[in-house]
This record gives structure tokens, sequence and C-alpha cells, in this order.
């Protein structure tokens, strides 16, 4: 890296330049870029859950989590169309692609599953017992003294990091957590 100027992609240009050279420089050898990452949400399917390997243990002897992963069509059509609106949106600026844009093959520009880190659920909140895990507190059904604090409640999520809404979440579950403890039911 050129320390002079800061910018890697002067160096062996001569780039020694400072203020109005600088930006000149920048203009002249890097140009503008502009870049779009679209996230969305992923529905629950069948073919995407985790359990415990028959095999695998840790270095206690615990069995690990294994996991099965799948993107439904609902995923593949989203992405699809996020592509088709970044090509519009940037061909309405005026920009030039550095390289094709890519709207024929979901797989090939969908991001493999855990890599966002903004994975949610696998411990769904509801109103039932026979399709969730826990009821509108985070409480699971089965045990009663476990509240489930963090993302597993969760069903989807949209294209934001969830860590507000966990943390509301929380801080609700708490105090319900507070008065059931004071009413002598947990």
């Amino acid at each position: 890296m050129n320390t002079a100027t800061g910018f890697d992609w002067l160096h062996g240009r001569g780039g020694y330049a400072y203020g109005k050279a600088l930006k000149e420089d920048a203009r002249r050898y890097y140009g503008c870029r502009q870049g779009f990452g679209a996230q969305g949400t992923m529905v629950p399917n069948d073919d995407t859950f985790c359990e415990l390997d028959p095999k695998m243990k840790d270095q206690w002897g615990i069995p690990v989590l294994r996991f099965h992963w799948k993107w439904s069509d609902f995923e593949l059509r989203q992405v699809l169309h996020q592509q088709k609106l970044i090509a519009e949106l940037l061909s309405a600026m005026g920009g030039k692609f550095s390289g094709p844009p890519e709207t024929a093959d979901a797989l090939k520009v969908i991001r493999a599953g855990g890599a966002v880190i903004h994975e949610v659920g696998g411990a769904i909140m509801g109103e039932r017992r026979p399709n969730s895990v826990t009821n509108r507190w985070g409480q699971t059904w089965d045990v009663k003294n476990l509240f489930m604090a963090d993302g597993a409640p969760f069903a989807s999520t949209a294209d934001k990091n969830p860590t507000l809404t966990i943390m509301a979440l929380a801080w609700r579950a708490v105090d319900h957590l507070i008065e059931e403890r004071q009413k002598g039911n947990l």
C-alpha cells in the first residue's frame, strides 16, 4: 500500500499526490463504482433443519449438530426479482456493468446458508403447542422455566438485522418471567 497517499490503487502510478492532484488522480485511475446488494427473507421449509449427528461428537463426547439446508422456490424467485430490479436501477442511473448482471440462475448469486449470519428460527413462536416450540413470551411449551431470548423463536426475518427485535423480545420475556415468578407460577 502506498502510505504517502493511502490508496493502494495509485501505487506504481507515481501516486504521491496530495490535495487537488490526489482527487484528479483518483478520478483518472480509479473512476467511480456503485455496488448493490440485496437481502430477503427465507420462509420455513421441511428441507431446512438441524439434528444431532448420530456419529460425530465434540471433545466431551456430546453429539454435534448436523445442518440440512435447501433454498425453496420462494427464495430463488426473490433473488431473481432482486437481480432484475438492481439491473434496472443501475441502468436508469446510467451505470455501466463491469460484468453481465446475473438474472438467469438464482443459485449462482444467492449466498450460502449461514453466510449472512442473520439466520433465525429453529424454535418457532406460536399460539399452540402442535405447531410451535414457544409461546408469545419465548417460553417453551415443554419446559416451563426455559425461555428462548434470541432469534430462535422467529419464523422468518426481513432484510434487516434482527438484533433490536431480539433485544425487545428478550426484555419483554424477562418482564413476563418476573411477573410469573412473583405469582409463584415458575
